[in-house]
């Protein structure tokens, strides 16, 4: 049969079996690759077929080795370092270990407890190159939580193979294929967002639950608008108490500082009403040798985040009022309400708020901008 071969084609003895062998130039290099296939006549025509897809693909300067060769060593050689037996685990590992450089310290710790709590235990042993839509889908149908949180714990994953592709560690990533709400439980699109103001009368029966640092904390979060990461991030440094400002340009998040939640675009200079200074001189008499403007009163030191806050302060003083629970969030939306009752110009809001433009006003305060005027249940019978 050897002499009958086709050119390029050889056939290779082992001890106790044949493989085919075929031969090519590439870059000008003799390439000879191994075809675990037994010599039979239907395979040793399906190898000069193979072979000469191959060589009219190198005439082209459209040949990739790894395509035909992934396990060959000569990827490596010609620049295409492939690893078919990479791991998902190794792949996420390798990419937690670039984090530092990519992302802030704070969305590298959530990424980490997703990779850790999440990806690892369903997806780490499966090869990359092994990766299905499947794979993913069916974790995504077994998870009972929202939609939101579902797409969070996937995007170090989503990354993680945007690199594999670039690695040319697989063509395409998996995640392509995936489209949540295509499948996602319908349960899990509702989002959790909800306007729920506090009514001018609310915020006095809840401010008067509390007291010393907390109570100061809590008002100048009701009549300043800022979120809980900018509010326990807040330091003295950007108080103005004579200009009646503050600037919000950094948040609290895991314990470290960081810019705003929007990045620069959320940086602002916010307008102090009497209610805020007034917290703010109190707090004073507390922390004004600290940098940190809010502390929790039980350690006399500042806030590690926001989950802290929310436990130590305001859940037990929510209870204590006696009103229906709002998260803290909730104070935020309430000084937009307040502002919006005061009639002040929507664009200013807007800027109070770190936002770019009226778009998320209008978006989220729509029926509160709709019921404005002199009977406005938002609007407060003192100056606040």
């Amino acid at each position: 049969m050897t002499s009958s071969l086709p050119r390029g084609i050889r056939i290779r003895k082992h001890k106790q079996s044949e493989s085919i062998l075929i031969a090519f130039m590439y870059r000008g290099v003799e390439c000879r690759e191994t075809l675990k296939l037994k010599p039979t006549r239907a395979n040793l025509r399906y190898a000069e077929a193979l072979r000469a897809e191959i060589i009219g693909k190198i005439e082209r300067h459209i040949f990739k080795y790894s395509d035909y060769f992934p396990e060959s060593p000569r990827c490596k050689v010609f620049g295409e370092c492939t690893r078919v037996n990479t791991t998902v685990a190794e792949l996420l590992k390798e990419y937690i270990n670039d984090l530092h450089r990519t992302v802030e310290p704070s969305t590298a710790l959530r990424y980490k407890r997703s990779i850790e709590g999440q990806l690892l235990p369903e997806f780490g042993e499966i090869l990359v190159t092994e990766l299905t839509p499947k794979h993913i889908r069916e974790w995504v149908k077994s998870k009972n939580c929202k939609r939101k949180t579902i797409a969070n714990h996937l995007i170090p994953l989503v990354k993680a193979l945007r690199l594999a592709v670039v690695d040319a560690i697989i063509p395409r990533s998996p995640m392509d294929a995936i489209s949540l709400d295509d499948f996602i439980h319908k349960d899990a699109r509702v989002s959790n967002f909800k306007v729920d103001p506090f009514k001018p009368a609310e915020i006095q029966q809840l401010l008067e639950s509390m007291e010393g640092q907390v109570k100061n904390a809590f008002q100048f979060a009701f009549y300043t608008g800022v979120r809980t990461s900018e509010l326990i991030g807040l330091t003295w440094d950007k108080v103005n108490l004579k200009g009646k400002s503050v600037l919000i340009d950094q948040a609290k998040v895991e314990g470290l500082l960081k810019g705003t939640k929007t990045g620069t675009k959320g940086e602002r200079l916010i307008h102090l009403f009497p209610s805020a200074i007034s917290a703010l001189e109190s707090q004073f008499n507390y922390t004004n040798n600290n940098d940190f403007v809010f502390h929790n009163p039980r350690t006399n030191q500042a806030w590690k985040n926001d989950q802290q806050i929310r436990k130590c302060a305001w859940i037990p003083a929510i209870k204590k009022s006696g009103l229906r629970y709002r998260n803290p969030y909730q104070t935020r939306h309430t000084y937009a309400c307040l502002l919006i009752a005061r009639n002040e110009n929507l664009f200013w809001i807007a800027s109070q708020m770190g936002h770019q433009g009226i778009e998320m006003i209008n978006r989220h305060y729509g029926m509160f901008i709709e019921e404005a005027g002199d009977d406005n249940k938002y609007k407060p019978n003192y100056e606040w």
